[in-house]
């Protein structure tokens, strides 16, 4: 810049021109690459202008701006406008040097400088800002970049960023200031950020991040609003940077204001056909109950949902709340406006490169010519994020063509679907054992799931693989099919070996029923029989072949299914042998599920029980298709621990009745939170009894059996590790006990 000034300067004492004199001609001398046309392209003037000294300073700038040119002079000799130009190198070479932390191949996707490019400075300047920027998103603050430039022969250079990567900086301590009623550690646990600890070395939210940190400042607004706080102020929050460049320190300063509790709840609806006495079920809100932003907008879903099962599509719900100040009381009256009536004019599809547009389109339950309807438009936002394709996932709104119609944007962005497993562990159960599995959740954007998996381990082996179809002809119909082999040394009589195909069908009834179907087919063989086997199992069909049918059809809400916290499951399922094959029998199954969140969301009672019974389709119902009850199945004991057996060899005969009842609490470790362990305690009655075939041997009871015991689960980066140890105080005494189950998994 200060060349350029320079040059302007000598313009003006140099050139004399005569006023309203016109170009004749234009000649660029000093250009080797770059044509002369390309040159004249970017003047402000052309041959036959008037020129005065203003228009030569411009196209001084003119070409210094193009990033073409390390020097540039324009003067006048007559009416002859003569340019000299010296252009700036080529780049030969990019190369990187003293960066351990992040790879070559990382920048160059992040910059924008390329080999057998004009050396451009500013862009120079742009690049290394940016890897300043790459290093700083890694909690490396002190990083430094320096650019060099190698002359080379014939115009070129070799351009060298030299990086001094520095220390990683780590969030040393958070300060909250103006907190009385929750202690710094509680509000802690509400940040992203945290607090760097010798033993969180495979997570990054220790590092200063300030998106992250922002993020915090909306949380805390959140916890104190849905904590009785509706006037909480964040009066400032501070990310500060130590001297040395080594720590951040974060501050967060408080108003707290008054805390509040819920007074009166009102419903007004300025639609005279909608019953409000009838509504006043959907408000979640209790009178003399804290203060909570969430149970206000809880009930507000709540009543949006009510009213558009009512045919009220076009409402607008908003809470009107009255504070007592003196009293710390907050009245809620909510207020019901119908609102303008608008259409879904079109749904606008982006960002989706591999997944086809169909699977997307039948997870928006809304359509274009729709009435516009706010809860099925967060819902189709949910159930693209539930689909594990995207990234991002944005379903917004936006004015249409008229007043009456709006456009619906889907803004999409696809991570990777595939998954590559391989696992090492160990469990008490089958000893050390190893995995191998392959995942592809969205093959070929179709929204289709393959799988398969092979696992070996001292007592068992087995592969499988199969297909899911969410969309079974085109249908809301989740169709499945898998194939598999398998080898089981698990029972001390002898060895058992399956193959066999499963075919599966799935859909959902309403919004609290749904059903699964199946079919399975498969061949059995049992072998390696001991001298010393029972003769009831020696006996039984060695080679089978198995072909079933069977539903479970189940009934009940869960906030997740993967990992519920609150809700209920309750289900029947049944299973016929006998579609031809040799083998034959009826089995039903009753199960009952809660999940009931005890005094916070992390204190989780699980009560389960279920029962289930076998009738006999034909001469018998053998050993291995009966029911078998112990080690995960009943804690304490050892697989097929409980249960008929026979009293000469101990071979366990299983059985054709069964009850099982489970009493559970989940609950935080006290531990860290950032190292994910887990504790429960637990506690298991059942029974387990009635053999399919019997002779005087046999020993079978149905009293009670009955455990108590404590676990823990340890989410690590090496996969997940569980342990619990059981004390089976009620047992008869051929029952086999296993009181201690660890089990350790890793997937990588």
């Amino acid at each position: 810049m200060i060349k350029y000034y320079f040059c302007v300067f000598l313009l003006s004492l140099s050139i004399t021109y005569a006023e309203g004199q016109k170009i004749s001609k234009i000649n660029v001398l000093g250009n080797n690459r770059i044509e002369n046309q390309t040159i004249l392209s970017y003047l402000p003037i052309k041959e036959g202008d008037t020129t005065d000294i203003d228009s030569l300073d411009h196209c001084l700038k003119a070409l210094f701006d193009t990033g073409y040119f390390h020097d540039v002079k324009v003067h006048r000799e007559g009416t002859i406008i003569v340019i000299e130009v010296e252009e700036n190198p080529i780049i030969n070479k990019i190369a990187y040097e003293g960066n351990d932390k992040i790879k070559d191949a990382d920048f160059k996707k992040e910059i924008q400088l390329r080999p057998r490019e004009v050396l451009s400075y500013a862009k120079i300047q742009a690049a290394q800002q940016r890897i300043l920027e790459i290093y700083r998103r890694l909690g490396r603050f002190s990083a430094k970049v320096d650019p060099k430039i190698i002359r080379l022969p014939e115009n070129r250079v070799d351009l060298v960023f030299e990086i001094e990567e520095g220390p990683t900086t780590f969030i040393r301590k958070i300060n909250f200031i103006g907190n009385k009623t929750f202690k710094g550690s509680r509000l802690e646990k509400v940040l992203q950020s945290k607090i760097w600890h010798w033993y969180r070395f495979f997570v990054n939210d220790d590092l200063y991040d300030p998106d992250r940190f922002f993020n915090d400042q909306n949380e805390i607004k959140k916890f104190y609003n849905d904590h009785g706080y509706p006037d909480m102020r964040l009066i400032s929050s501070i990310a500060e940077l130590s001297p040395d460049k080594t720590a951040y320190f974060l501050t967060f300063t408080i108003d707290e204001g008054k805390k509040y509790q819920f007074g009166s709840v009102k419903i007004n609806s300025e639609i005279k056909s909608v019953d409000t006495e009838k509504l006043k079920e959907c408000v979640v809100i209790e009178k003399d109950e804290d203060f909570s932003a969430a149970l206000i907008d809880k009930s507000i879903k709540k009543l949006t949902e009510e009213l558009g099962t009512m045919g009220y599509a076009f409402i607008n719900i908003e809470p009107d709340i009255q504070k007592n100040t003196e009293a710390g009381i907050a009245d809620i009256v909510f207020n019901i406006k119908e609102g303008p009536r608008v259409y879904i004019e079109t749904i606008e599809i982006k960002g989706n490169d591999r997944t086809r547009d169909y699977v997307i389109r039948r997870e928006i339950r809304i359509h274009e010519g729709d009435a516009y309807n706010s809860k099925k438009i967060k819902d189709a936002e949910q159930a693209l994020k539930d689909l594990g394709y995207f990234k991002e996932a944005h379903v917004q709104p936006e004015e249409g063509s008229t007043i009456d119609k709006a456009r619906i944007n889907v803004d999409l962005e696809e991570q990777r679907t595939g998954e590559l497993n391989v696992g090492i562990g160990y469990s008490t159960l089958d000893g050390p054992f190893t995995t191998l599995g392959v995942r592809e959740r969205n093959f070929r954007g179709t929204g289709q799931t393959l799988h398969s998996n092979a696992t070996i381990s001292k007592r068992s082996m087995g592969i499988e693989a199969g297909i899911i179809e969410p969309a079974f002809l085109d249908r809301e119909l989740a169709g499945s099919a898998t194939v598999f082999a398998n080898q089981s040394k698990r029972s001390k009589s002898h060895k058992e070996n399956a193959l066999g195909t499963i075919l599966g069908l799935g859909y959902d009834l309403s919004e609290m029923w749904w059903q699964n179907l199946n079919y399975t087919i498969r061949s059995e063989r049992a072998t390696g029989f001991n001298d010393n086997a029972s003769k009831i199992i020696r006996n039984q069909s060695h080679n089978a072949l198995l072909s079933s049918i069977g539903q479970t059809i189940h009934f009940g809400k869960l906030d997740s299914k993967a990992n519920p916290t609150k809700g209920f499951d309750l289900s029947y399922g049944t299973d016929f042998a006998g579609v031809g094959g040799t083998i034959k029998y009826l089995q039903h199954v009753w199960a009952a599920k809660f999940y009931y969140p005890l005094f916070t969301e992390d204190v989780v009672l699980k009560v389960m029980g279920e029962t289930g019974i076998m009738q006999k389709m034909g001469k018998t119902i053998r050993v291995v298709d009966s029911f078998h009850m112990g080690y995960d199945s009943f804690r304490g004991f050892d697989f097929q621990g409980i249960g008929p057996r026979d009293k000469a060899t101990g071979d366990p005969l299983n059985g054709t009745r069964m009850w099982r009842q489970v009493t559970e609490i989940k609950f935080p470790s006290g531990l860290p939170d950032d190292w994910k362990i887990n504790a429960s305690i637990f506690h298991e009655l059942g029974s387990l009894w009635k053999p399919g075939q019997r002779d005087n041997n046999t020993l079978d009871s149905r009293k009670m059996r009955a455990s108590a015991g404590a676990g823990i689960l340890w989410a690590s980066p090496f996969g997940p590790i569980g342990m619990s140890y059981s004390w089976p105080y009620r047992r008869q005494k051929y029952d086999e006990k296993r009181q201690l189950q660890l089990q350790f998994s890793n997937i990588f």
